[in-house]
C-alpha cells in the first residue's frame, strides 16, 4: 500500500517490508533519506548534517505530544522519559515484648556459698541427704575426709540457689528499614513497529 513518509505502524510480524524500517532509534544519512529527514529532523537523534534518528519505540507506548488536557503532564515530540520499576524505602519501629512463653534459650551465671561447719553427733558412715561437715572441735586428730577420685560417691543434701529477674518485660523498640524494586509495567503485549520511509511526501495543503 502507499503510505505517508513518517507513517509509524505497529506489526504482527518479525520483518520491515521493503520501503519500511524499524523504530529502534537507528541513525539514518540525511543524503540518502532528505525526503524523510525533511520531516523528522534531528526530534530522534543525529547531528543534522550527515545524521538523523529514527523514533526508538523498543519497550515504549507512544504518548500524544500535543497540548494535554487539565491535569495531565505535558509531552514533547521526540520526548523520552519513564522507568520499568521503582525503588520503594519504607522506615518504621518495630516493637516486642519478651515474658516468659517468648524467651529465647539463653544462659545465666549462678554464684553459690558453701558454707562448712562443725557438727554433733556426725556419723562415719556418708549417706544419701547427709551434709558434708567438719570435723569435731574437740576431737583429739583431724578426720580425713578430703580425696582427690573418690570411689563411692553418694547423693548430699540438696542445696538452694535463688536467681531473681532484673527485667519487667517492657517492650523493646527495633529500628526497622526496607528497601526494594517495585515494576509499574501494566499488561503488555510486545510488536514491532515500523516507519515507513519511501512513501507520499505528506503535503500541508
Amino acid at each position: 500500500m502507499d503510505a505517508f513518509l513518517g507513517t509509524v505502524l505497529p506489526v504482527g510480524f518479525n520483518y520491515a517490508p521493503r520501503g519500511w524500517v524499524f523504530c529502534n532509534g537507528q541513525l539514518m544519512g540525511v543524503q540518502q533519506n532528505s525526503a524523510l529527514f525533511a520531516l523528522l529532523g534531528t526530534m530522534y537523534g543525529g547531528d543534522g548534517r550527515t545524521t538523523f534518528g529514527i523514533p526508538d519505540l523498543r519497550g515504549r507506548v507512544i504518548v500524544g505530544s500535543q497540548q494535554q488536557g487539565p491535569g495531565l503532564q505535558n509531552v514533547a515530540q521526540g520526548q523520552k522519559a519513564g522507568t520499568n520499576t521503582v525503588t520503594v524505602s519504607a522506615n518504621g519501629t518495630a516493637s516486642a515484648t519478651i515474658g516468659v512463653n517468648n524467651l529465647p534459650p539463653h544462659s545465666h551465671t549462678a554464684n553459690t556459698k558453701l558454707t562448712a561447719g562443725t557438727a554433733t553427733n556426725g556419723g562415719v558412715t556418708p549417706a544419701a541427704g547427709n551434709s558434708l561437715t567438719a570435723t569435731l572441735s574437740s576431737a583429739p586428730t583431724a578426720a580425713a575426709i578430703y580425696t582427690a577420685s573418690p570411689t563411692n560417691p553418694v547423693a548430699l543434701g540438696g542445696i538452694s540457689t535463688t536467681i531473681e529477674s532484673t527485667g519487667n518485660g517492657q517492650p523493646l523498640s527495633m529500628p526497622v528499614a526496607t528497601t526494594a524494586n517495585i515494576s509499574i509495567m501494566p499488561p503488555y503485549l510486545g510488536l514491532n513497529y515500523i516507519i515507513c520511509t519511501e512513501g507520499i511526501f505528506p503535503s500541508r495543503n
